[in-house]
């Protein structure tokens, strides 16, 4: 009886040790990223300066806050010709913006978008040239939507104050005010000792007929004043 049992054991131990020695290599594992692919392509300028409180990036949003849902940042070292994937983009983002994002990830202003497909895996998202600036990123988002109709687009300039494309910039930065004696609009490295945020900034100026808060939405109160004041305290330039 003893013979028996030791005769099985021995059988199993060697078909045990034969099924684990078969010579097989034990597969790999390989996962894959789940979700859809944005691939970004274009060319950008003016990336370099921007400071680190703030992003450019490719980021996908869901359309319900301000808040990126995924987001990639493109290096301020970048620039010129570049193509840029955003991989693993779950179904609930809508869609997708060339965008500039606080160090929260929060939406402050874009200068392209795209809505996405569900149905596709994969698609391409062509911006073609884009000024991506700190300073062409105020003129779109806030000179050219808010300032501009009282400040040079009707071909007239409230106090003289042009705030259109290619004609703020030498408006602004280290121009006096014409209302109010020894200040400038804009004070490189000194948002506070600039005009520009005092007007945007108080309710009444003294010397300044018109309230300009009223003209700040909540939104810009949290997105593009910040937006100015880093620009000017960042030395105020133009690319």
């Amino acid at each position: 009886m003893k013979q028996t049992i030791f005769a099985t054991l021995l059988g199993l131990t060697a078909l045990g040790f034969s099924a684990c020695d078969d010579g097989r290599i034990p597969e790999k594992v390989v996962s894959f990223k789940e979700g859809r692919v944005v691939k970004l392509t274009g060319t950008l300028a003016g990336l370099e300066n921007w400071p680190d409180e703030y992003n450019v990036a490719i980021a996908g949003f869901d359309g319900t806050d301000d808040y990126a849902i995924i987001s990639k940042a493109i290096s301020k070292d970048a620039g010129g010709a570049m193509s840029i994937v955003l991989s693993g983009i779950n179904d609930n983002v809508s869609h997708v913006q060339l965008c500039v994002l606080d160090r929260l990830r929060r939406h402050v202003m874009t200068f392209s978008e795209m809505e996405l497909e569900q149905t596709r895996d994969t698609m391409y998202m062509e911006v073609g040239t884009v000024n991506v600036s700190m300073f062409n990123a105020i003129q779109q988002s806030y000179f050219n939507t808010t300032c501009a109709n009282c400040h040079g687009a009707s071909n007239r300039a409230a106090a003289g104050l042009y705030l259109t494309e290619g004609q703020s910039f030498q408006a602004l930065v280290g121009k006096p005010s014409t209302k109010i004696e020894g200040i400038n609009m804009v004070e490189p490295g000194d948002a506070e000792g600039s005009l520009l945020h005092t007007i945007l900034h108080q309710e009444v100026v003294e010397g300044i007929s018109m309230t300009h808060r009223d003209l700040v939405s909540e939104k810009n109160e949290q997105s593009i004043l910040p937006l100015i004041d880093s620009w000017i305290n960042h030395g105020a330039k133009e690319d």
